[in-house]
């Protein structure tokens, strides 16, 4: 079936395309969400629908598939490899987020204060430290869908905080009291709803559609939809597209895997301007409410973020298991001991984002031994040349660089 909007210019007579976009409203087959829009500058009010096809059945079963291929391939990493990858991952999603909204941050940055705030130390930089904090509450399924308009609030200060300019800080009771833009080069494209108590309205009919129960919808649909909705109402002068997207991965965390949930600004970042397009065209009266354009790209989204995430895996799986077997045939190595220091060091050689080594206490956590006896093994592997102190206090080894290129 082809998407509403690339046949809208392509009828003769305005007549002619209500009568089309009617019908297919009136499909049998055809999903009301009971959510409504109001497309800029013209008065129609649109109720927003899905039609199924088996394009979209294709691609939910795509996006399954490769959910369970990641998680498989997640669960077998050793202890070192799936920690270092954790924070890799939640890294690379946060700073996929800022980057879509043109919030300057680092991978390595993120990376620091996650570590930190995993270990429950304060970071150096408190820079993205709520934010981190909210992402680990979701990873740990601590945090609960958003039941009120103050709930989304809450969820909004948390992934902000500290980002967001003075003037652009919410100056209603809980969104914004004025109008809100959205520009595409110098041109007007959207309009947030307006006033404030039509913002709490359509928030709450959004709480209702994503919150309900039922069978008639698949849930990832489900979660694509209410993140069209969400940004179609732009509760916030600023934030919207970071907010909803945590939004969108708390949902996506009930049924989906920890790397399909850590992966979603991921793809958006990939397919950047199919992902800020699908909002143009779908508040637009080209698409008279369908919403079949923004599922499908939505779902190729998350798609293009699993593939990546993927890609990546398998590669450092691959460079894991041809290290493995070297330190296994490494005559030099001569305890299981040693065999056990060299694989930590290697899996954080290659899982994380900027490796700095490991430390006594981490080794001690590899090793399961005293504080003493894990020093005298690690001085005794330095003086073979097996490993390289970087730093002394506190003490922190690292493969040497040659170790690993070195036939």
């Amino acid at each position: 079936m082809d998407y509403f909007y690339k046949m809208y210019y392509n009828i003769g007579s305005i007549e002619d395309r209500n009568k089309i976009a009617i019908n297919r409203y009136n499909y049998d087959s055809a999903i009301k969400t009971g959510l409504k829009i109001k497309p800029i500058d013209q008065p129609k009010i649109f109720e927003l629908f899905y039609v199924p096809t088996n394009n979209t059945i294709n691609l939910i079963e795509k996006v399954m598939s490769y959910d369970k291929e990641l998680d498989e391939k997640f669960d077998i990493l050793p202890g070192v490899a799936k920690k270092k990858f954790m924070i890799e991952i939640i890294a690379d999603e946060l700073y996929s987020t800022n980057e879509l909204e043109g919030v300057k941050s680092s991978r390595k940055e993120i990376a620091e204060s996650t570590k930190f705030i995993m270990s429950n130390k304060k970071p150096k930089n408190k820079r993205f430290h709520s934010m981190i904090a909210s992402y680990l509450e979701l990873i740990n399924e601590n945090l609960e869908y958003p039941k009120s308009a103050g709930d989304y609030r809450k969820i909004y200060d948390n992934i902000t905080s500290g980002e967001i300019k003075e003037g652009e800080i919410p100056d209603g009771k809980i969104f914004r009291k004025d109008i809100n833009y959205v520009y595409k080069n110098g041109k007007q494209i959207h309009r947030g709803v307006y006033p404030e108590s039509s913002i709490i309205e359509k928030i709450e009919d959004l709480i209702k559609f994503m919150n309900k129960k039922d069978d008639e919808l698949n849930y990832l649909l489900r979660i694509a939809i209410g993140h069209c909705y969400f940004g179609y109402i732009h509760p916030f002068y600023d934030g919207n597209g970071r907010t909803g997207r945590f939004i969108s991965s708390l949902y996506l965390r009930e049924k989906f895997s920890l790397m399909t949930t850590l992966l979603l600004s991921r793809g958006c970042n990939i397919n950047r301007t199919e992902y800020l397009r699908i909002f143009d065209v779908t508040n637009k009266i080209v698409s008279s409410g369908e919403l079949n354009y923004f599922v499908d790209k939505f779902l190729e989204t998350i798609i293009a973020g699993q593939e990546d995430l993927l890609t990546r895996l398998n590669e450092k799986i691959y460079l894991l298991d041809m290290a493995y077997e070297k330190i296994q045939n490494d005559e030099n190595i001569e305890t299981e001991e040693e065999l056990d220091v060299m694989f930590a060091l290697i899996q954080d050689h290659y899982f994380s984002l900027d490796s700095k080594g490991m430390t006594v206490k981490d080794m001690v956590e590899v090793l399961q031994n005293s504080t003493v006896t894990v020093r005298k093994k690690l001085k005794a592997m330095e003086g073979k040349g097996l490993i390289k102190r970087i730093k002394s206090n506190p003490l922190v080894y690292i493969l040497p660089d040659e170790y690993l290129e070195n036939e």
